[in-house]
């Protein structure tokens, strides 16, 4: 892996599990799905830079050490100072549609244009779903090109007519050309070791810390579990922001709250 990802080199601390709030899940090995409660649960935190906003234009490929800078960066959302809301997900879960239709809008709206949150997504492809890792590279791909957030609203809301397709290459490369992105960098992007090397951290790293279903949430200094109704959500939101307020207060909360994070 490149030391240029900030990211791929989090640490990872411990989150305490918000045990009331458990909602549907995928799961590795559960075609169906489950309710289960990981024991112990980490996810990625990390201090990095704000997110892409101009898309690349340069047909040439990228070395793979600015490919995947780019990539990690253009998964990030809102204040680098604020409190973090890592995502880890799966593009074919329906309980992380699920989620992302009922709940994505609210939470970039309420927490993360106002500067109360910073979002990140890390990527969680199961075993279970055939074309959710070339999805999961796809989208490092468009936010390569400053598009991941569009491009991810667009393989969640085709998420039935993946499931039925052997071959989903075309729709990726369609789904990109309907973003204008430069197809070129994305078909070279898509085919790059490092990107497939960025996705695979992600699993090793949330798998690591003993996630095992999709959608999982830390939110600040908690562990939330599965597609929880926006009410829930936004408590937990709430209450990890008071959390943090007291730890910066008292001068222990600087990871949390968006400094560096030690790796």
């Amino acid at each position: 892996m490149h030391r240029s990802s900030r990211l791929r080199r989090a640490a990872l601390a411990g989150a305490a599990v918000l045990a009331p709030l458990l909602g549907a899940s995928c799961r590795s090995g559960d075609a169906q799905g489950t309710t289960t409660r990981a024991d112990r649960a980490r996810a990625a935190t990390a201090a990095a830079t704000p997110a892409a906003a101009t898309p690349v234009t340069a047909s040439a490929p990228l070395p793979d050490s600015a490919l995947v800078a780019k990539a990690d960066q253009g998964r990030l959302l809102g204040n680098e100072k604020a409190m973090w809301v890592v995502i880890l997900s799966d593009f074919q879960c329906p309980y992380c549609r699920q989620w992302h239709d009922q709940a994505m809008e609210k939470l970039r709206r309420e927490y993360v244009e106002p500067g109360k949150v910073r979002l990140v997504h890390l990527q969680f492809p199961l075993n279970i779903h055939r074309h959710a890792r070339a999805e999961a590279v796809a989208s490092m791909c468009a936010g390569a090109q400053g598009r991941y957030w569009a491009y991810a609203d667009s393989l969640f809301a085709r998420q039935e007519t993946v499931k039925e397709m052997s071959d989903v290459s075309p729709l990726l490369d369609r789904l990109a050309r309907d973003l204008r992105l430069d197809m070129t960098a994305f078909g070279a992007c898509r085919r790059s070791p490092a990107i497939e090397g960025l996705v695979e951290n992600d699993v090793q790293q949330a798998s690591r810390a003993g996630v095992r279903s999709t959608p999982t949430f830390l939110i600040g200094d908690f562990l939330v579990e599965g597609a929880i109704p926006w009410a829930d959500f936004r408590r937990a939101v709430d209450t990890a922001l008071v959390v943090a307020r007291t730890k910066a207060a008292r001068g222990t909360g600087t990871a949390r709250t968006g400094g560096p994070a030690t790796p």
